[in-house]
């Protein structure tokens, strides 16, 4: 047969409930009060962190298109890809010592590794040509000091990616201009001489067309590359307002924090003083 439990014992029933609010709700109080004062004296001793946003555009390079013509794409191709730059600065090698100072990161064996672990470097959805990037420091001053160093370090490596492709570009366009001057040379002295048109003539005059496509082409790489150096998409940005610590979140961990510890507190206490009644009403069974 199952025994049949009093309804008292086995439910809390709301009077007990406000009972024990009663007797319990200054514990609970002062322990809040106490972890929020806490959570302010934590916010008045953290050093406040400011953020600097800056989207920068990957240098680029002029490229022909893939039909029969030489002519240009209006973007080109990236020099460097999103993805392989943020490897890249993933590294502290990356970064030299004007950097690693600029971004007030403290001198040391570990200093650009630090740096490196504190920048984000973001590819934004959609945009196959740009990276976000977020630098931090103690003031809005000092984020953005950051993010320019770091973009003109972003500028200034790409720059020397791009160079080899537009100094071989320059030769290539030499080499095919004065392959075009032979090429007319040769059409002038053979309309002169009135003899008749061969395979050779035809050629040559559908090398000069090849060679005047090529041309425009290699030019267009040559004197847009500045047009297509690395550049910010907009004005770096940098808020006034702190991005940590967050004094919200810290307030309300501290207040219900210190709420949740007096409950449990008060709790304990309860608990404590029921079992040791109920040692004292065995005593007192047993004698």
């Amino acid at each position: 047969m199952s025994e049949n439990v009093h309804p008292d014992q086995s439910e809390i029933s709301l009077l007990d409930v406000l009972h024990f609010i009663k007797d319990a709700y200054k514990t609970i109080l002062t322990l809040g009060v106490a972890g929020l004062a806490m959570a302010a004296s934590y916010l008045a001793v953290t050093p406040r962190q400011y953020e600097a946003v800056a989207q920068v555009a990957m240098a680029q390079i002029g490229t022909a298109n893939n039909n029969n013509n030489n002519n240009l794409t209006p973007l080109g191709i990236n020099i460097e890809e999103p993805s392989l730059l943020i490897a890249r600065l993933s590294q502290p090698t990356s970064f030299p010592a004007q950097v690693v100072g600029a971004c007030g990161v403290k001198e040391g064996a570990n200093a650009a590794a630090t740096l490196s672990k504190s920048i984000k470097l973001v590819p934004p959805k959609g945009i196959a040509n740009v990276v976000e990037l977020k630098t931090f420091g103690k003031s809005p001053e000092a984020a953005l000091i950051c993010a320019q160093a770091i973009f003109g370090l972003i500028k200034t490596t790409q720059a020397q990616l791009l160079a080899p492709f537009v100094e071989e570009a320059k030769l290539k366009l030499a080499d095919d201009i004065e392959r075009l001057a032979k090429a007319k040379d040769l059409v002038a002295k053979t309309d002169k001489s009135g003899s008749a048109i061969g395979a050779a003539y035809l050629s040559t005059r559908d090398e000069i067309r090849f060679l005047l496509d090529e041309i425009t082409a290699l030019k267009n790489v040559v004197t847009s590359n500045q047009s297509r150096a690395t550049r910010l998409i907009a004005p770096i940005y940098a808020s006034d307002t702190p991005i940590a610590p967050k004094k919200r979140v810290a307030l309300a961990a501290g207040l219900f924090g210190g709420l949740f510890l007096g409950l449990m507190l008060a709790l304990a206490r309860q608990l404590s003083i029921k079992l040791k009644a109920g040692m004292q009403e065995q005593k007192q069974g047993v004698q």
